[in-house]
């Protein structure tokens, strides 16, 4: 269970902030609370260095997990594929290929979690 968000203020969010929230509206309690789940601890392993899920002092943006959950949710067999290192797909002629590694952060989380200071999850180096 999520301990930093629930569903009904994730529900209130989507509902007044998120024109294409479809992936969302469209699920079952069941797998937005999976979504949710799922999304904070992404987000918190990820940013680990700048919040902290046990202190509720350093809890990220609740807005953060919410958009991680949309983007989780909105990711297609595709997205999927990709991350268990299929390239391409060819059906009846028919070929798409993916390039590249799927991004595992919403780009609106990301977003958020600058505004809010967050630090980047990339490693920085420093040369002197």
């Amino acid at each position: 269970m999520a301990k930093t968000v629930n569903i009904e203020d994730a529900v209130s969010y989507f509902d007044t902030e998120v024109l294409h929230s479809g992936a969302w509206d469209e699920a079952d309690d069941a797998l937005r609370q999976k979504a949710l789940n799922n999304a904070e601890r992404i987000l918190y392993r990820t940013y680990g260095k700048t919040y902290d899920i046990d202190d509720s002092s350093k809890w990220m943006p609740e807005e953060a997990v919410y958009e991680q959950a949309l983007w989780m949710l909105r990711q297609d067999d595709a997205v999927q594929k990709t991350e268990l290192g299929q390239v391409g797909v060819s059906v009846s002629g028919i070929s798409v290929q993916m390039a590249g590694k799927p991004q595992y952060i919403a780009p609106e989380a990301r977003r958020i979690i600058a505004e809010d200071g967050g630090s980047s999850p990339r490693s920085k180096w420093t040369v002197i």
